[in-house]
């Protein structure tokens, strides 16, 4: 037997408040006495009856299982050509590879080894055999999203509304919400009235105050930047429809590691136009990149900062107007990992069970790129012929959707054995157009992904011992 086989399948961790273990087998947090810890942890040999206690204790309740996964199978396998005959959710359309814009971190801006940008466009045609295809492939939904994506979509503001004309048609009897995400440059009135009177769910990119939104999102045909429009353009959706406008549009802001994290925060925070809006904030994707971006050591101390100051909030020390705005969703996030985790529990993990990371290729959210081939999101690199699942001409590849949900098997070894298999974020979009290089690509991102599920267990335990109520996020 492995090494590894033969010790309990945790991970220990220490915050300032406690001593814990993360068990894989459970999938729950445990709160330890030092001493424990230290055992556990190898750090001392000496194992007291007062050890051997608390070892028991802790074993009669179900942990320190030393159970391992064998056999590579997510346990949605078999019941996925049901899903992708019968469910599919969402359809996202690929209108346009063309934009008025050229961001530098943008994937299709030349600076990744996947994408560029091109004057590719969606014909009717090919948009039409999409939502037909949708159609087919939905009659178990009832509530359906159709989301329009880019490139810039409103380059191809009108085919946008012959697409919903003919969903409206195509998909009667069911509710169909649309969505799009816009640079928002090139917002007309008529746009905004269309948008609003369609009840559209429209997703901002902004990133964050003038110097930054304008060094970082210019126009191609002047390389001026586009703060002034873009934020006359949320004033003007604003003052058409406030309810509308709350509701429906949300900000997504890609953070700028090279700079500051405090100027951004507090630019979304002290602009009233962004009151009652959600924002959610990422960083730049590295995964194809040719070039990487460093996070500054200013950005990292002003983040941490924002965070602490943030729970220092959520636990009543101090005032509300202090919380960061791009960490409103964090908490959500720690809820579903972890406080959840109680709805996940599970006795031991079964001998043949799949990572964390894949959903559902395909079926929650269909990506059609603009000459008709089938992707599992937007999120993957659609030129990789691993991830292509399908064309509308061919249908959908079922052997091929079963591989990208059962992708663990690529690096199974090395997946088996690691205590953050519940909770690994890993699937197809990691990989490029070689399927020799997935494993390396795959197993690149560990450190990256074991690191942050750390910290959110910190986070987590530190947040409940000083009285955090999660429960309260439930919603």
């Amino acid at each position: 037997m492995e090494y590894y086989k033969e010790k309990p399948f945790i991970h220990l961790f220490q915050t300032p408040l406690g001593n814990y273990f993360y068990d894989v087998n459970t999938n729950e947090i445990v709160k330890i006495d030092l001493k424990t810890y230290e055992y556990l942890n190898g750090e001392v040999n000496n194992e007291t009856d007062e050890i051997r206690k608390k070892l028991y204790d802790l074993e009669m309740n179900g942990y320190l299982k030393k159970s391992h996964v064998e056999i590579t199978k997510h346990p949605l396998t078999d019941i996925l050509p049901f899903y992708a005959t019968n469910k599919i959710g969402q359809l996202i359309l690929q209108v346009t590879q063309r934009c008025n814009l050229r961001c530098e971190y943008c994937v299709y801006s030349g600076n990744y080894e996947t994408r560029s940008h091109t004057n590719k466009k969606m014909s009717l045609s090919i948009a039409k055999k999409a939502i037909d295809f949708f159609q087919e492939h939905s009659t178990d939904q009832n509530n359906v999203t159709i989301g329009f994506y880019g490139g810039e979509p409103f380059l191809e503001f009108e085919l946008i509304k012959e697409c919903v004309a003919y969903a409206e048609d195509k998909l009667e009897g069911k509710k169909i919400e649309y969505s799009v995400t816009t640079n928002a440059t090139l917002l007309t009135d008529e746009i905004i009235d269309y948008l609003i009177f369609n009840n559209f769910f429209v997703t901002v990119s902004l990133d964050g105050p003038r110097e930054i939104q304008d060094e970082c999102r210019r126009f191609l045909y002047n390389n001026k930047g586009t703060f002034d429009i873009v934020m006359k353009n949320l004033r003007k959706i604003k003052e058409k429809d406030i309810n509308y406008f709350e509701k429906n549009v949300r900000i997504n802001t890609v953070l700028v590691v090279e700079r500051g994290y405090e100027c951004i925060d507090q630019f979304f925070k002290e602009e009233n136009i962004f009151e009652n809006l959600m924002i959610s904030a990422s960083t730049v994707s590295d995964n194809y990149a040719k070039t990487k971006s460093k996070i500054s050591e200013e950005f990292h101390i002003e983040q941490q900062y924002e965070l602490f100051k943030t729970f220092l909030v959520e636990i009543g020390e101090l005032e509300k107007e202090k919380e960061s705005s791009l960490l409103s969703e964090y908490l959500k996030q720690l809820y579903e990992m972890c406080r959840k985790s109680e709805e996940k529990h599970r006795n031991e993990l079964p001998k043949s069970w799949h990572r964390g990371g894949p959903c559902l290729p395909g079926i929650m959210r269909l990506f059609v790129n603009a000459e008709g081939i089938l992707l599992p999101c937007e999120r993957v690199c659609e030129i990789s012929e691993c991830a292509q699942i399908g064309t509308l001409e061919k249908g959908l590849d079922l052997e091929k959707m079963q591989w990208i949900l059962n992708i663990e098997k690529v690096t199974e070894d090395e997946c088996h054995k690691c205590w953050a298999y519940s909770e690994c974020s890993g699937c197809i979009r990691f990989g490029n157009n070689c399927r020799e290089d997935l494993k390396k690509l795959i197993l690149k991102k560990c450190p990256e992904i074991k690191g942050n599920v750390e910290n959110a267990f910190k986070d987590f335990t530190v947040l409940c011992e000083l009285g955090y109520d999660f429960d309260k996020l439930d919603c």
